[in-house]
């Protein structure tokens, strides 16, 4: 009777709270004006400008929908154009409502103008503060954009921290620029022309970019960007990103106060995702070292291994790769699953021109072993559907455990790539580095790699640094050179960069040394554990599949400063979501995170972040760890049955041997912050 009474109260107060507080919209419109273009969202040299303009928004975290007309977008505070602007986008009449809208308090933020109307000049000059009658230059010769140091300090370049941020990389795509009259020029292209305008204009703000989304998001994650990237492993490139972190800093100017989805998991600010590559006998072999080594630090690594189980000398006469997958090394595949890290697939014969096979044929793994091979870095008789498919069904039979995960050799793809995924039930893929992306976030691809085809299913998770190293970036990797290397010096700093942006680092270490282990812990030994999680690849997978799926509604009490987001709770728990949250002249002092009947009610921990933003970490009781934080399956590693658990500070305060016991030693303690180090994974958990 107590505990329905109190649901009815909780319910109550929810209730009261929402009905007494004022918010926005609290969402942004983004207006798809391409049927308005003559263009086509599929097809064409416009197509594909609502997708990157929609993930742009999934990035910044904040909810959003999609208009197709003015009037329906206008009942937002902040309108995200999808489209470029052209002659036939607006009508008189429409601009004049969107003038009024923004004098009264709107924002626009527009990419670039392709065309105009000689009666639009007047209305488009007064909304830009821009010359709109000087004729619109496009080019292909921009190849930067340099953002203005006059206003590095400005609410809008919060972000834009960075040298590979402050100049931004377009590449050889299709820009735009415009004639500044009034507006403020934020950023230039490398030729000096203007390239981001922004207009204080009555009581609203318009922004202006001289860029389609499609080129800056849509290409870039397709790998056709136009010489944009600027390294490929081992570095800090946030070109596509840029734009929507700027975004994200605008919407809290225009309503005082945004709610976003944090790209981050279980209240760290940033993730270290380590992840093993064994494609040689060595790896099979020198694994252990590095297992262990996860195992000890309560870790739960993900192993990529490939299945190469016949001899390419006995064959084929040649010695492309030895029969490295047999039943000597499989014992110690089995083991890693023992130890309570997960496996994915690293392709069978891991092909160096992967990206060039076009087969896919299904074989048996008997035809496989008599067909394919390659010399000389030609490969032949290769498979798409065996290299991906096959490998799957051979580690399932073997290891007895469920693949969802496939990175290639040598990172290469082909046009076959993401239909085979599909066919093989994949989750989760890493076959790309961030660097050669210009993106730090996952997203999915295209089947066929194609811009015209649907999305695939299976997530693109970018690979961010990796122990490759060879004579052409300086000093190699090796054993002569391992110990005085640069590696974990600039895995340590992509790693600060990255975190500046709330963003994680998948590392890749090849485990066929045993110091490979030693640049990994020394990595690691750098760390704030408290600020950077040690993360499975899978379970990170996960939480982003649950993040792009989180459905959420808030409501503010300015004059308590209250702030109730309504979710699903139990999804919530499970994926350890956490909210970000940027203010301007607003106050914060609690959030209440409910489910929409309000039958469960979290509080959450503020962090405070900086001056203008917190982080709200949900408060999940311990009763809920079976719940939320401790999983029994491979996929999201586990906790085990013996562990440590620390304070805040990293000092501990007990240990455990069992589950039960780990509960029992939460539920005596005080309401705070603890970080639980188990046999394959480390956690954070509120109380």
């Amino acid at each position: 009777m107590r505990t329905n009474i109190h649901k009815l109260m909780t319910g109550i107060l929810l209730l009261v709270a929402i009905l007494v507080s004022f918010t926005a919209s609290a969402e942004i419109s983004i207006l798809d004006i391409s049927a308005k273009n003559n263009d086509s969202e599929e097809t064409g040299n416009y197509s594909r400008e609502l997708y990157s303009a929609s993930y742009l928004c999934d990035i910044a975290g904040y909810n959003y929908k999609v208009a197709d007309n003015l009037n329906e977008a206008m009942k937002s505070d902040l309108i995200l154009m999808a489209n470029l602007i052209t002659e036939t986008s607006f009508s008189a009449e429409e601009l004049t409502l969107l003038s009024n809208w923004i004098k009264s308090g709107g924002t626009l933020i527009a990419p670039g103008i392709r065309s105009l109307s000689e009666d639009c000049h007047s209305i488009i000059s007064e909304i830009f503060g821009i010359d709109a009658t000087m004729p619109i230059k496009q080019s292909n010769r921009r190849y930067l954009i340099n953002w203005n140091p006059e206003f590095f300090q400005d609410r809008e370049l919060e972000y834009i921290d960075e040298e590979n941020e402050r100049t931004t990389s377009i590449g050889k795509i299709k820009s735009f620029t415009f004639s500044p009259e009034a507006c403020d020029v934020l950023a230039s292209y490398d030729n000096g022309d203007a390239a981001v305008a922004r207009h204080k204009y009555g009581e609203g703000r318009a922004y202006l970019a001289g860029i389609s989304w499609r080129d800056v998001v849509q290409m870039n994650q397709l790998n056709k960007d136009k010489e944009a990237s600027r390294q490929y492993n081992n570095g800090f490139e946030p070109s596509a990103d840029v734009w929507a972190f700027f975004i994200r800093s605008i919407y809290p100017m225009t309503t005082g106060l945004g709610v976003w989805k944090f790209t981050v998991p279980a209240g760290y600010i940033q993730l270290l995702i380590p992840t093993h590559d064994c494609d040689s006998r060595t790896a099979f072999d020198e694994m252990h070292f590095m297992s262990e080594y996860e195992k000890s630090i309560g870790l739960s690594g993900h192993y990529f291994l490939t299945t190469h189980y016949f001899s390419d000398k006995k064959n084929f006469g040649h010695s492309y790769l030895s029969d490295f997958y047999n039943e000597e090394t499989i014992p110690n595949a089995i083991r890693l699953l023992e130890d309570g890290h997960t496996v994915g697939s690293h392709s069978v014969c891991h092909f160096p021109d992967f990206n060039k096979t076009s087969n896919t044929d299904v074989v048996t793994p008997e035809e496989y072993a008599q067909r394919a091979t390659c010399l000389d870095g030609k490969s032949t008789g290769a498979s798409t559907w065996a290299e991906i498919v096959m490998s799957k069904q051979i580690l399932e039979k073997d290891l007895g455990n469920s693949v969802i995960s496939f990175r290639s050799g040598h990172l290469c793809v082909n046009k076959d790539f993401h239909s085979m995924l599909e066919e093989g039930d994949y989750l989760f893929q890493s076959c790309y580095t961030a660097g050669d992306l210009l993106s730090e976030f996952p997203f999915f691809g295209r089947i066929g790699n194609d811009i015209s085809l649907e999305q695939s299913t299976v997530l693109t998770m970018p690979l961010h640094m990796s122990d490759v190293y060879n004579n052409k970036e300086g000093e190699p990797l090796n054993n002569d050179t391992w110990n005085t290397h640069r590696a974990p010096d600039e895995w340590e700093s992509a790693m600060a960069k990255l975190r500046g942006n709330y963003a994680s680092a998948i590392l890749l270490i090849h485990p066929n040394r045993d110091w490979k282990m030693t640049l990994e812990q020394r990595l690691i030994d750098r760390l704030d554990q408290t600020e950077v999680g040690l993360y499975n690849f899978e379970e990170y997978g996960h939480f982003w599949l649950s993040r792009l799926n989180c459905q959420f509604t808030y409501s503010y009490n300015e004059q308590e400063g209250i702030i109730t987001i309504i979710t699903d709770t139990e999804d919530l728990k499970k994926s350890l979501m956490t909210f970000g949250i940027d203010v301007t002249d607003k106050p914060v002092n609690e959030v209440i995170i409910s489910n929409a009947d309000a039958t469960e009610t979290l509080t959450a921990t503020l962090k405070e972040l900086s001056e203008t933003r917190y982080l709200a970490v949900p408060d999940v009781p311990a009763n809920d760890l079976s719940a939320g934080n401790i999983k029994d399956d491979h996929s999201f590693g586990s906790i085990g049955e013996i562990g440590s658990v620390f304070d805040i500070n990293g000092t501990i305060i007990s240990t455990f041997k069992s589950k039960d016991a780990l509960k029992n030693i939460l539920n005596d303690l005080p309401k705070g912050i603890y970080i639980i180090k188990g046999i394959s994974s480390t956690k954070k958990v509120i109380i």
